[in-house]
């Protein structure tokens, strides 16, 4: 017989599987849903960025404050949150601060904590002083928001230069290589307040070049402060000293050249008018050229019922150190007692 005989030992076949297509795709759906997931997170917290910088911005005019920018943009997906403002101006107390582009970068997963970036410089306007171009190889701030009270804040700047506008008043330095403020919210709502300059470059004929005869001055100064939350809101100075606001000065130190000065307070206020009052202890070192050049750019002003007693301290001739009490009062100092 030709025809071909099956197997018996062979295991049937069966008829053929489909495809299951739902296995092919569950792959990608889930992949969709997380995308899905990611995106709405990412607009949600871009919405509460938006929903933040507008409840500043209300407090802040609330308060007095001008705020005002051209152009405001959001972006960064997936990862980041990038805030970038145009054309940025903050006014409030005779205070002036201009941004022509601010840039501030947080990460999704850490949405209170923010890098900011002023890449073209900024300018700043003083109550007395005019405009001050302030440029930089980097201006870096970064801020750790909290949910109550203020939050930690560091500012960086290396390689700045100070440009005053023209007709506005000269700035104490040209340029410094380093600048450092850094505040800490401590307990029983105080703060810590840093603040380091390596590098400086004094403006000639201002007080520092005179100090050191133009030689580079670094300093740093270490202070807390009282009522730290009402600094971290837009208070005036008088409401937080009113409120029992103070200034503790535990260490304030200055070299340029062979010239050296410390400041000391035990507490600063602020006055009606915003400027800081108390009392302050001054210490300088070498020859009382140093106090001269003091009553020259006017930090010290030795009251008439003082005159014998400074005169007796300009004529010394010792390097030692010399110690001066100063009253701080509507932005200046007052000559308390000369030791």
């Amino acid at each position: 017989m030709s025809a071909s005989r099956t197997d018996p030992s062979m295991p049937d076949p069966g008829p053929p599987r489909k495809l299951r297509w739902a296995g092919l795709w569950a792959p990608f759906l889930i992949a969709g849903l997380l995308v899905a997931g990611w995106s709405a997170g990412w607009v949600y917290a871009a919405r509460q960025v938006e929903a933040g910088l507008e409840r500043g911005v209300a407090d802040l005019r609330a308060s007095g404050t001008k705020v005002a920018w051209s152009s405001k943009r959001l972006s960064g997906y997936p990862f980041r949150l990038n805030l970038a403002l145009s054309n940025l101006r903050v006014a409030g107390g005779g205070w002036v601060v201009e941004a022509p582009d601010l840039e501030a970068q947080a990460f999704l997963h850490a949405p209170r904590n923010w890098l900011v970036a002023t890449p073209s410089g900024l300018v700043v306007t003083r109550p007395d002083g005019g405009g001050l171009e302030v440029r930089g190889r980097r201006i870096l701030a970064s801020f750790a928001l909290a949910a109550e009270g203020m939050p930690r804040v560091s500012i960086e700047g290396l390689g700045l230069t100070f440009r005053p506008a023209p007709g506005a008043r000269p700035f104490a330095l040209a340029g410094a290589e380093r600048l450092e403020l850094h505040l800490r919210p401590g307990p029983d709502d105080k703060a810590a307040v840093f603040l380091r300059l390596e590098g400086g470059a004094p403006e000639p004929g201002r007080l520092l070049a005179d100090l050191g005869g133009g030689a580079p001055v670094s300093g740093q100064l270490e202070a807390i402060a009282d009522r730290a939350s009402m600094l971290g809101q837009p208070t005036p100075l008088r409401a937080w000293s009113a409120a029992g606001g103070r200034l503790e000065l535990r260490q304030a130190g200055l070299t340029t050249g062979e010239t050296r000065l410390s400041v000391a307070s035990p507490g600063l206020g602020a006055s009606p008018d915003g400027q800081l009052t108390g009392p302050l202890t001054l210490r300088t070192s070498g020859p009382p050229e140093v106090l001269r050049v003091l009553l020259k750019h006017g930090v010290i002003s030795p009251g008439e019922a003082a005159g014998g007693l400074a005169a007796a301290v300009l004529g010394r001739q010792s390097a030692d150190d010399t110690r001066i009490d100063v009253e701080l009062s509507a932005g200046r100092a007052r000559w308390v007692r000369p030791r």
